[in-house]
């Protein structure tokens, strides 16, 4: 981020100090503050806790001297701080920097430059017509860090104070309230001073110790007034003379994206609008400002408006917040907006090796709550504000989000504390739940800009006076801005089509004067304006539509020249910049239409033909299938960019059966590479659409496999129930193996498995038939897994054995691994619990040595039932959370749960029943989602450990519904287990019972 050079950002600045002028019952005194934001004075509590009446006052005797009455907003006598509230007199400025605060160490010997400003007693002078008034005194001196611990304050040594006017009262009266700083940043307030001490001691509040001794309450409070963040983001003050940087400039904002809009310079409206939006982006309890408005009202200059003011450190109005860490700026109709790029956008502002590491850990799979989970924890507490511009793009005509992605990661904003804070534009609101409302806010734009800002926007947009409109009279102005409904946009194109005929030379009259009963004016003008290209300019202009991205010149022209090589595209390009339809970012060399004009200029595209909009859309397909990397060179979702919009394009061209085939050779990467829900999201864009047998047949099959690892369940078997159909009826033999394989694999989950071993049979001996090793082992796999699953322990080993011949035979490690996946829930099924524990143990190795950790999560998972069954609780739940971390890396919600569900019942062996509890709440959570029938017992299970202490008759009601809900799958734990405990707890509650039961 830039400093802005008349904010202020390098440290004290002498406008902002204040005197603080009290009149209380005991008479008036002074003391000192700053003005830490436009509306928000620090000081110390004892100068202001009794007043009737406070003044402050600032840049006394001085060009623009103002003062204001001032209100105690917040007030703590435990730590010595107030902050007061005011309105700056006319002419001040209404946004200045926030203030910055940082700490000093006490765990280290240091000794640290500082210095504050006030006006204390000893600076009493008198004029020549005898009226008293203070001087600013600059008290330079040092802290040593480790004096003062007992108290937890710092200790100033300053130059002693030059008089001692009254023995009676301190010489440094008046300058209690004056911030302390530390190079560029606000450490402490001055408190006290002991006479005792000598007349070169003071005592300051040490900011960091006395607001982390606050209560919540007041601690939010005083951050909402004064910005001032969490302890672990205050930095550290460098001690003198340490040789290391003093920090006087910090680290500039890393801000992500460009801006949304152009001219954020010029931008100088919706004042109101801008200190609302501020005002809620400044309470921590609101995650989510909307802007919202039709079409052209300027939501996303005023969202780029307010981004600016933070890049530059001023919060508008008299709610400041904390200076942001870092800002991320995105819209639909430039970058995208997806969950993969929240992601790896908000990643790049921690710098390249915290984004590695985040990169790695997206790749690596998990579910998506994991990994934003673990963004969360890299940002550490961060303010990021992020922008979500035209995000109706996203959205259903109801306003419900249509895309997974964005689905999942507002679920996970509302869900965690100190998460990004969003800024969204769009034209209707974002619906959400009732019950996250709370969480949001929304600014309206239903009005045009007022008369005056309108008429000020015209004279800007003829600023060398060419056109005519700078020198027309307020009336005409005003009478042009009715006429267009004050929006922004429409002024601006209004004064395009005048300075775009260069033939007839228009006044704003003339363009005015055939548009006063047209119903959308806005559509209108930027038709007009399509109307008067010639067709070169109009062919680039729809070119520039359909891309919907920024891009170089050369890229416009090597496109165009693949629909016309005789286009003069650069001619073409002039015109329209010239014309303002299309904008330069010289930062970039790029080019882009606003989106406005975009989507204007490709409705007026006609369908077919040589520039139409299928052919223009194919050619943008077929440019991106050109750019596209090897699949051998796939690392993160971006390398997938040029596939990505390659799909998008034939979509739009209605080229459907392409745009399968593009999405069928990414999907399993996808799917096994963390974006699991982009992927079902593109499927879904395809699906109905697909006229050819064999894509449609691919893209069930692929789209199955994406619900079976995203759920639920039931719709991964209709979709490979489709397959089968399909495949069976086209005769396409490998293609009905992968489907009945997903099939029996889908309906394994769901726990129908005499259907399963009828399915992965067939599969396991048509993958024999085709000679795809590596699918037979696969099947054998979950056939013998399917044995276990039905308590035919021994028959589960034959299939184990069977894959430890064909892994000894091949030396394939992955082979070895699955065989012993197979032997360990087999052993597991036949509780041989010591050989269960030893086999799990070999398979984690196999599978770790293989690269692949397909089930490392149920090896695991395993071993820890065995330790369970060994009356080793305590052991079990070490391995079963280690097997929930697993199964969360691997995206399958249907093994996650059944690892929790573990968890819970090892937990509640090992007496903590508050842990059984929430972890069966969480099993629960994600076997819903999976679709799994154990759902049912994971409620019931964390219902007896709630109420197991206080009502033990309904804790064992619950166990036995639990056991109930449980079919004695060997991977979960056995039905007996639970229902022997329901019996202790029942006779423990009723010992007569329990006696009769015993006998």
């Amino acid at each position: 981020m830039r400093p802005d050079p008349g904010q202020g950002r390098g440290g004290l600045d002498p406008h902002r100090l204040a005197e603080v002028i009290v009149a209380a019952g005991s008479g008036r005194r002074r003391g000192s503050g700053y003005r830490v934001s436009a509306g928000a004075v620090l000081t110390a509590a004892h100068v202001v806790s009794d007043a009737t009446e406070v003044v402050v006052r600032c840049d006394a005797d001085r060009p623009g001297e103002w003062s204001a009455p001032a209100t105690v907003a917040w007030l703590d006598k435990g730590s010595d701080l107030a902050v007061l509230s005011l309105t700056p007199s006319a002419g001040v400025p209404a946004s200045i920097a926030q203030a910055r605060f940082g700490r000093i160490a006490d765990d280290r010997h240091g000794v640290f430059g500082v210095h504050a400003a006030g006006f204390p007693l000893w600076k009493r002078r008198r004029r020549p017509d005898g009226v008293y008034f203070r001087e600013l005194h600059q008290a330079d001196g040092t802290v040593a860090a480790l004096s003062n611990l007992r108290t937890r304050t710092l200790e100033m040594t300053v130059t002693p104070a030059g008089a001692d006017p009254d023995p009676g009262v301190s010489p440094w009266a008046g300058m209690s309230g004056a911030a302390v700083w530390a190079g560029s940043r606000i450490v402490g307030v001055v408190a006290e001073h002991h006479r005792s001490e000598g007349m070169g001691r003071l005592t300051a509040v040490r900011l960091d110790q006395a607001v982390h001794k606050l209560g919540p309450a007041d601690r939010a409070e005083f951050s909402r007034l004064t910005g001032f963040p969490a302890t672990a983001d205050l930095p550290f003050a460098v001690p003198s003379g340490s040789g290391e940087s003093a920090g006087e400039e910090d680290p500039e904002v890393r801000v992500v994206g460009v801006p949304v809009a152009h001219g954020i310079e010029l931008f100088k409206n919706r004042t109101h609008e801008t200190d609302l939006i501020t005002g809620h982006l400044s309470d921590p309890t609101t995650r989510m400002v909307t802007v919202i408005g039709r079409r052209g009202m300027g939501k996303s200059a005023l969202a780029a408006k307010v981004m600016d003011l933070l890049d530059r450190g001023a919060w508008p109005g008299t709610a400041p917040g904390p200076a942001p860490s870092g800002l991320v700026n995105l819209s639909t109709r430039t970058t995208g907006i997806s969950l993969e790029r929240l992601f790896h956008d908000c990643a790049r502002l921690l710098g390249p090796e915290p984004e590695a590491r985040l990169r790695a850990a997206w790749t690596a799979g998990g579910t998506v709550h994991d990994r934003l989970d673990q963004l969360h924890s890299a940002l550490g507490g961060r303010l990021i504000v992020v922008l979500l511009d035209n995000l109706e793009d996203l959205l259903h005509d109801d306003g419900s989000i249509a895309d997974e992605g964005l689905a999942v990661f507002l679920d996970w904003l509302f869900r965690t504390r100190a998460t990004p804070r969003l800024l969204v534009t769009s034209q209707v609101p974002v619906r959400l739940a009732p019950e996250l409302r709370r969480f949001t806010a929304q600014v309206e734009l239903s009005k045009g800009l007022g008369a005056a800002e309108a008429a000020a926007l015209l004279r800007e947009l003829d600023r060398d006076g060419s056109l005519g409109i700078a020198d027309l009279s307020d009336d005409e102005l005003l009478n042009a801005a009715v006429h267009v409904h004050g929006v922004p946009r429409a002024l601006e194109l209004l004064v395009g089509a005048v300075a775009g005929d260069a033939l007839m030379l228009p006044t704003l009259g003339d363009v005015l004067k055939d548009f006063t009963h047209r119903h959308d004016v806005v559509a209108y003008l930027a038709q007009d304006r399509y109307r008067r290209l010639d067709e070169s300019a109009r062919s680039v202009l729809g070119v520039l539509a359909a891309l919907r991205t920024r891009v170089r010149q050369s890229e416009v022209e090597e496109i165009l020249n693949g629909l016309d090589p005789d286009l003069p595209v650069a001619p073409a390009l002039t015109s329209l910049v010239r014309m303002h339809l299309v904008s330069v970012d010289r930062a970039s060399r790029t080019l882009a239409l606003h989106p406005m004009d975009a989507d204007l200029a490709y409705a007026q595209m006609p369908s077919h033909g040589s520039f139409g909009r299928q052919t223009v859309e194919r050619r943008l397909a077929s440019w991106y299938a050109g750019r596209r990397r090897p699949d051998d060179t796939w690392r993160s979702p971006e390398d997938l960019e040029a596939h990505r919009r390659q799909f998008e394009h034939l979509v739009r061209a209605d080229d459907h059966d392409a745009a399968a085939r593009v999405l069928n050779e990414m999907s399993e990467w996808l799917v096994w590479h963390g974006s699991v829900l982009s992927a079902v999201s593109m499927h879904l864009t395809v699906r109905g659409h697909i006229t050819d047998d064999q894509v449609r047949l691919a893209h069930t099959v692929a789209y199955g496999h994406a619900r079976l690892s995203a759920g639920p369940m039931e719709q991964a078997v209709d979709l490979f129930t489709e397959a089968v159909e399909l495949a069976e009826r086209l005769g396409e033999r490998s293609q009905l193996q992968n489907a009945l394989f997903g099939l029996g694999d889908a309906h394994r989950q769901l726990g129908n498995l005499d259907t399963t071993v009828e399915l992965l049979t067939r599969a396991a001996g048509l993958a024999g038939e085709l000679g795809d090793t590596e699918r037979e082992e696969h099947a054998l796999l979950s056939l013998s897994l399917t044995h276990s699953y039905l308590g035919d322990g021994e028959r589960a080993l034959e299939g184990a054995e069977r894959l430890a011949a064909i892994a000894d035979a091949s030396g394939d490690l992955l082979t070895t691994a699955r065989a012993g996946n197979a032997r360990t829930i087999a052993l597991l099924t036949l509780c041989r619990w010591q050989d269960t524990i030893a086999a799990g143990a070999e398979t984690v190795r196999a599978y770790r040595a293989s690269g692949t950790p397909e089930a490392i999560a149920y090896a695991l998972n395993a071993q820890g039932i065995a330790f369970v069954a060994l009356d080793a609780p305590a052991e079990g739940a070490s391995l079963l959370e280690e097997a929930c971390h697993e199964a969360s890396l691997m995206e399958n919600p249907r093994s996650e749960g059944v690892c929790l569900l573990n968890l819970s019942w090892a937990y509640w062996c090992d007496g903590r029943h508050q842990q059984s509890a929430d972890t069966a709440e969480r099993a629960a959570t994600v076997l819903r989602i999976a679709g799994s029938a154990e759902e049912e017992a994971a409620r019931s299970l964390a219902e007896a450990a709630r109420v197991r202490s206080r009502a033990p008759q309904d804790a064992a009601a619950a166990l036995r519904r639990a056991a109930a809900a449980l079919d004695g799958n060997a991977e979960i734990v056995a039905p007996a287990w639970l229902t022997d405990h329901a019996d202790r707890l029942a006779a423990r509650a009723d010992p007569a019972a329990g006696a009769q039961h015993d006998g």
